[in-house]
């Protein structure tokens, strides 16, 4: 069984695969695997992968696919067909153009059951809020940073998402931009999957169970 998990840019993917390290490793053990795939944008996400995971699970339904785009920005879409101001807006949306391909496609109504959609709240560093510790090493900071956020930090809101805040933390402590194909996945490689699960229960923690009974080589409803 494979699982292809689309994210949005590079960043999250080798943040992501570092994170997941433990649960792609159970999963190779079960003979599942587990592999993040960058795209073109939350656009291309938005637009596309509907139709991408249609052709995927019709050629090999015993599959699974998971859409993790990042919530942050919604308000940019306010004036297009992919108007969203929540992630339950967001699902339907994504639910939606799958669904035109999958009829397209004629998928029977099991397989359609393994497009898995989730998101980042607000975006990939809500995980590097959540692993305040880790973050602190990479700003070389003993400082106490986490009231510069909500907790839990998934409740930061779009005027001021998580990304903004490490951007403005790495300015202050650093003296440089934040890279995120280079910081995220060195705080994420040390910090724990599971762990995080307690500092955003909303949306990361429902995706690592999903990821984590698949990686057993069980299935989903």
């Amino acid at each position: 069984m494979k699982v292809l998990v689309y994210v949005e840019g590079p960043g999250d993917r080798a943040s992501l695969e570092m994170l997941f390290r433990e649960v792609r490793q159970q999963g190779r053990q079960s003979k599942v695997s587990i592999t993040f795939h960058h795209t073109g944008g939350k656009d291309w996400i938005l637009r596309y992968l509907g139709k991408t995971v249609a052709s995927e699970l019709k050629s090999s339904p015993d599959n699974y696919v998971f859409a993790l785009p990042d919530l942050y920005p919604m308000a940019k879409y306010d004036r297009t067909l992919e108007v969203h101001h929540s992630f339950g807006e967001l699902r339907a949306l994504l639910w939606k153009r799958f669904m035109e391909e999958a009829d397209r496609e004629g998928l029977p109504e099991a397989v359609r059951s393994h497009y898995r959609i989730h998101c980042l709240k607000h975006d990939l560093e809500v995980l590097l809020l959540g692993a305040p510790d880790i973050l602190k090493q990479r700003l070389n900071t003993d400082e106490g940073i986490e009231k510069q956020w909500r907790k839990p930090p998934e409740d930061q809101n779009d005027q001021k998402p998580p990304k903004r805040v490490v951007e403005q933390l790495f300015m202050k402590y650093r003296r440089r931009a934040y890279i995120e194909t280079t910081d995220a996945p060195w705080i994420l490689e040390r910090a724990s999957a599971r762990e995080l699960c307690a500092a955003c229960p909303q949306n990361f923690k429902p995706l690592f169970h999903e990821l984590e009974r698949l990686s057993r080589g069980e299935h989903l409803e």
